[in-house]
């Protein structure tokens, strides 16, 4: 029951990932999975910013995940979202110092969802190339709220910025990239 409401897309109440990862906290499996699949797509595409790879992305979630499991009894009952993006952005720092390498996004990660766009695939390679431009600030907030469908708010909390800066940064985003692509792609 508890695990069908934390799955349910409408619901991303603080409330209800507190009480689910409390049940992370006594071992819980369901819950675990039921956390895995809710914040999956935000994580990923805050991995996805980093490494620019999908695969080194997927890794580095399911890194994220494992971490989170493993050090789920050191929470200290704060901010349970920005403790998880803290643990992916520590995660990616570290592969992006390891790695030193920043190669260009393959053709198989779907930033944007094919179904809803009016884009053809030329004109999506297009603006994938334009959003990986962008400066690791720009692209994360773009990626973070499009493709990880993310709030101002849980942006926010998950950089441990104001909401006023990642305002600010997702306008600028919004701005450079119509700029990148106004003489390429019509509308």
């Amino acid at each position: 029951m508890f695990a069908a409401t934390i799955n349910n897309a409408t619901t991303k109440n603080k409330t209800d990932l507190d009480a689910l990862f409390r049940l992370i906290q006594q071992n819980d499996e369901v819950a675990f999975r039921s956390l895995y699949t809710h914040l999956s797509r935000q994580i990923l595409a805050y991995c996805l910013s980093f490494s620019k790879d999908d695969d080194v992305a997927r890794d580095l979630f399911h890194t994220v995940m494992l971490t989170v499991y493993e050090k789920r009894h050191t929470y200290k009952e704060e901010n349970l979202f920005g403790w998880i993006f803290t643990i992916a952005r520590n995660t990616c720092r570290t592969w992006e110092l390891k790695s030193k390498r920043f190669e260009p996004l393959g053709a198989n990660v779907d930033v944007a969802d094919e179904n809803e766009s009016h884009l053809d695939e030329d004109e999506v390679a297009i603006v994938h190339k334009a959003i990986l431009s962008l400066s690791e600030e720009f692209r994360s907030v773009i990626l973070l709220y499009y493709y990880g469908e993310m709030s101002i708010r849980e942006i926010a909390e998950s950089q441990e910025l104001s909401e006023s800066l990642i305002k600010v940064r997702l306008f600028r985003a919004r701005k450079k990239l119509e700029e990148q692509l106004k003489n390429i792609i019509r509308y």
